[in-house]
């Protein structure tokens, strides 16, 4: 029983994120250290902690080929009670995002325990799903501000907002600026920034981002 009890906790240890390896602690010279600090350190870290961890990091690289789909082209609707409906996906948004700071975790949470508009089921979009708000040109938004997402909407500020996506869904994505590529697996997620146009990815523990809420259209 204490052999089971012990490799239980020995596969958690190497495989989960939060028992990650401490940057301070990590062995430059073993794989396993270099490829666990990859769950919550950026290569810059680790290559500054490590300079020769190059070829290390190629060999636990960790990437998927799945490419970022597009919805359908959606319709909006606005609704009296503060939300957006998107008639063609079957996606009813809040008209602006929630203005406080979350891990995604913690996105997640509220998200479930909201109830906006009189109404529960609400929840982070993927990266599909955000992106749809995206125009290809800027216009003045519900606010008044020029910004990068559709009119009807109220972006609040110069803010990124979490998606459901992980970097081991998609591990590549090209914005109206450059490629990005993210190699840091369940470890970190993508977000949007309306005001910019721009999609970056970032740790998903990191609890210096917003949400913005949408449920299925029932």
């Amino acid at each position: 029983m204490r052999k089971v009890l012990f490799t239980i906790l020995l596969w958690l240890i190497t495989t989960n994120p939060l028992y990650a390896i401490d940057l301070d602690k990590a062995d430059c010279k073993k794989q396993e250290d270099i490829c666990s600090l990859m769950k919550t350190q950026s290569h810059f870290a680790i290559l500054d902690k490590c300079p020769g961890a190059g070829p290390m990091l190629l060999e636990c690289k960790k990437t998927s080929s799945a490419k970022l789909e597009s919805l359908p082209e959606p319709e909006f609707v606005a609704n009296e009670d503060g939300t957006i409906t998107d008639t063609v996906n079957k996606l009813v948004w809040m008209k602006t995002g929630v203005n406080k700071k979350f891990s995604l975790k913690m996105a997640d949470e509220h998200a479930i325990n909201s109830e906006e508009a009189g109404v529960s089921g609400w929840r982070v979009p993927t990266l599909k799903e955000l992106s749809s708000l995206l125009q290809n040109q800027k216009a003045q938004n519900a606010r008044g501000k020029t910004s990068w997402i559709h009119p009807l909407f109220d972006d609040t500020g110069e803010y990124y907002y979490w998606t459901t996506t992980s970097c081991e869904d998609i591990s590549e994505i090209t914005d109206r600026y450059q490629k990005k590529t993210c190699q840091q697996g369940a470890a970190a997620g993508w977000l949007i920034n309306f005001k910019a146009g721009a999609i970056i990815w970032h740790f998903v523990d990191s609890k210096k981002f917003y949400a913005w809420l949408v449920r299925d259209l029932e």
